[in-house]
């Protein structure tokens, strides 16, 4: 099975590499949606421990998808703009090394934010059940340790803003199921799916 990819790259000398990467996310998630498909991943060949990077690559089995995704109206308008450089499709090497662009939902938990939610959730459940919510017997003090990663702000379809939490990891082989999370991420409902790093 070939894997096909068409990069861009971020042009302006002054940018923000991750919310240009969420839109470009945000765009493929939409994409996904209208179009019921989940063929196209992500993947990001600068990423860094400071940055996402400067480019981002999508990338498929489905050449038609991918180009179809390519040619929406935020990719070609900021191609016209000078902001974008996009690749033609071209089919991933052989030599190729693969590697797991992954969402971190464990990360969302160990944020302040994080726990107000699940004190909120709680306290519901609690109401729910006709007892009286007491916060301080849910108190954490607990520190948390996590790996490099990226966080990506995204807007909901209720409008309300996320953190998308990206880690990377350094897979050996490969996974063909060729589907991705509708963020284009490699951890789906069954699988760990790793994408070229190009």
């Amino acid at each position: 099975m070939d894997w096909y990819y068409r990069t861009i790259t971020f042009l302006p000398e002054y940018r923000n590499n991750e919310a240009i990467a969420a839109k470009c996310i945000k765009e493929l998630h939409r994409f996904n949606y209208k179009y019921e498909t989940r063929s196209i991943g992500v993947s990001f060949p600068l990423w860094g421990q400071e940055t996402v990077g400067r480019k981002i690559t999508f990338v498929s089995t489905n050449k038609m998808e991918l180009d179809f995704l390519i040619s929406r109206r935020y990719f070609v308008q900021m191609t016209k703009l000078g902001y974008f450089s996009i690749s033609t499709t071209q089919t991933v090497p052989d030599d190729c090394s693969y590697v797991l662009f992954k969402r971190a939902h464990s990360i969302d938990k160990g944020t302040s934010a994080g726990r107000a939610r699940e004190l909120k959730r709680l306290e519901r459940r609690a109401l729910e059940r006709g007892e009286i919510f007491d916060p301080m017997a849910y108190s954490k003090t607990t520190s948390h340790a996590f790996q490099s990663y990226h966080s990506l702000e995204e807007d909901s379809s209720s409008g309300n803003k996320f953190r998308l939490n990206i880690q990377m990891k350094e897979r050996s082989g490969t996974v063909d199921t060729g589907t991705f999370s509708s963020y284009g991420l490699g951890n789906t409902d069954n699988s760990l799916q790793v994408v070229p790093l190009i």
